[in-house]
């Protein structure tokens, strides 16, 4: 199974590539290693301030390709599923008001 593994230093970042529009959530992961959708992958996630990544297993909902539109970068976007809903909760408190921003994300 592949690992995929981020750390994220600041709310930018997390804002840039968490993906709100994906039930329970989403994070979307750069990498250049072709990753099917459907897949299932293994991530460690590190959120800002953390001091231990959380790591779970996670399907493949997304996909940007190397070359994708609006110079966006090539990787995966994993969805988190119930039993990461501490995890979605401490994203979405820690994005606050950034959830409703227009800032270009990695994803849209």
């Amino acid at each position: 199974m592949l690992e995929l593994s981020v750390e994220f230093s600041n709310t930018q970042q997390l804002y840039r590539n968490y993906m709100p529009f994906v039930s329970n959530g989403g994070l979307f992961l750069i990498t250049h290693v072709k990753v099917d959708l459907g897949d299932t992958v293994k991530v460690s996630v590190t959120l800002p301030d953390d001091l231990e990544a959380t790591t779970f297993e996670a399907k493949v909902v997304w996909v940007n390709p190397v070359g994708a539109q609006g110079g966006r970068p090539a990787g995966v976007g994993v969805a988190l599923s119930e039993a990461q809903i501490q995890l979605r909760t401490e994203i979405e408190k820690l994005l606050n008001r950034k959830l409703n921003s227009v800032e270009v994300t990695s994803t849209i």
